[in-house]
């Protein structure tokens, strides 16, 4: 039922996290706050798929039609590097939908290079963090909220 963009000046790193019913509608708010501030479409990444978490509306085709959308949303812009992107699913019910995302033309399509992991640890050592930093990326120290999505439990399915 959240969908929460944080970020972290000093790490210059994103982080997501997805939580409990994740609908199509904050899905689709992500997307369209991020192609609202592309400054934010720039940095390496850290989504985190809670315990629990599942998407309710989202199937294949959702996530298809939502890839394409980001696809124009990038491909715009300019990057210097490839963009890193680290996904950790936590939540068995989410994984079809995280595992259908992730099988798309990331790399040409939004210029990221994407990967999932099984633990925040391995996330961060893959985003060239050091001990000390991804410490604080489990506990969320140093991240600012920018944009929490959520839908009223009453929509949530």
């Amino acid at each position: 039922m959240t969908v929460v963009l944080r970020h972290n000046a000093a790490l210059e790193l994103n982080l997501v996290e997805y939580g409990g019913v994740i609908t199509l509608a904050e899905l689709t708010a992500l997307a369209q706050f991020a192609a609202a501030n592309p400054e934010h479409m720039v940095r390496d990444g850290l989504a985190v798929v809670m315990p629990g978490a599942h998407f309710s509306d989202v199937d294949k085709l959702a996530l298809d039609a939502l890839f394409v959308h980001y696809r124009k949303l990038y491909a715009p812009i300019e990057f210097q590097i490839l963009r890193r992107s680290a996904w950790v699913c936590l939540s068995e019910a989410a994984k079809p939908q995280v595992r259908h995302w992730l099988s798309g033309d990331i790399r040409e399509g939004m210029s990221s290079a994407v990967r999932q992991f099984d633990t925040l640890a391995e996330a961060g050592e893959w985003l060239v963090l050091s001990p000390e930093e991804i410490a604080l990326a489990e506990r969320r120290e140093g991240f600012v909220e920018i944009m929490r999505f959520e839908q009223p439990a009453a929509l949530v399915r």
